[in-house]
């Protein structure tokens, strides 16, 4: 592209149609009705080589957009994978705690509840001892509420046999007759 730039530029120059400033061209078009063909055929060259060059550059511009874009992107990407590897960390790490302190809990409760068996086993000694104590207490009861009522018997006997040998004594032989009969 740049070695037709600049044949043009050397045909254009030999044939004056072209000044040159600071490296700018710039076209002088003659009118309408003036223009050669050789011209208007380097015209149209030189407004196809700045429609190509125009549109080159909206290509690089829409290439080098879409690069930085997709830079972003893959940045941003990173940052969410980064993100994401963070967070499975954490969820891994926090599983693990959880499960050490669901360990630890469950070791805890069933040292509890050995514990709590112990407790109730003791209890259950020490209710069927006191049952058994309450019984024996309750026949021991029973048996001197037995022997109570013998010895009261025993009394009510010897007090009438007392009677009886007052009374004997009181009235001579008469007065048995009488205690006998009551």
């Amino acid at each position: 592209m740049d070695w037709l730039r600049e044949h043009m530029r050397n045909h254009i120059a030999d044939n004056g149609v072209v000044e040159s400033a600071d490296n700018v061209l710039s076209f002088r078009r003659p009118p309408d009705g003036a223009m050669e063909p050789d011209a208007a055929a380097l015209d149209l060259v030189y407004q196809a080589a700045d429609l190509i060059r125009r549109a080159d550059e909206y290509a690089l511009e829409r290439q080098a957009r879409a690069e930085t874009l997709a830079k972003q992107a893959i940045e941003k990407l990173k940052i969410a994978d980064a993100r994401v590897n963070s967070s499975e960390s954490g969820l891994r790490a926090a599983e693990a705690e959880l499960k050490k302190l669901s360990d630890r809990v469950e070791t805890e409760f069933s040292i509890k509840v050995q514990e709590l068996e112990r407790l109730m086993e003791r209890a259950n000694s020490r209710v069927a001892a006191a049952e058994a104590q309450q019984l024996a207490a309750e026949q021991r009861t029973r048996a001197a509420e037995i022997r109570a009522n013998e010895a009261e018997n025993a009394l009510r006997r010897v007090e009438e046999a007392l009677r009886i040998q007052i009374l004997q004594k009181r009235s001579g032989g008469s007065g048995m007759r009488a205690a006998a009969a009551a």
